[in-house]
């Protein structure tokens, strides 16, 4: 997959995904949003063999059965989605520059 199909993606999982972070207002539980899980199953079905999506999507999933358990709150769960989100960009970004800096080699 190209850079910028890449980075499509990634802006996509970030306006899907984006939690409400002002403070003192309450997180919203994605968890019970049909209008983002459709969004979810659009992306996996757009983006099959895109790895990080699948483990998003699976990290969202495995969350969102652990906050209805009362395993988690909604904002553990957000926490702990926007770290592995974060970490997948970072790593996009890593490699995106790796291969510019070989490809001027």
């Amino acid at each position: 997959m190209s850079f910028l199909k890449q980075l499509m993606v990634c802006c996509l999982m970030v306006s899907i995904c984006i939690p409400m972070a002002i403070a003192g207002e309450k997180p919203e539980n994605y968890c019970q949003d049909p209008a983002s899980w459709e969004k979810w199953e659009a992306l996996c079905e757009k983006y099959p063999h895109d790895k990080n999506i699948q483990i998003l999507h699976a990290l969202r999933i495995g969350l969102c059965r652990k906050v209805e358990q009362g395993d988690l709150t909604v904002p553990q769960a957000t926490d702990i989605f926007e770290t592995a989100r974060k970490s997948v960009i970072q790593q996009k970004k890593a490699k995106h520059m790796a291969e510019k800096d070989n490809s001027q080699l």
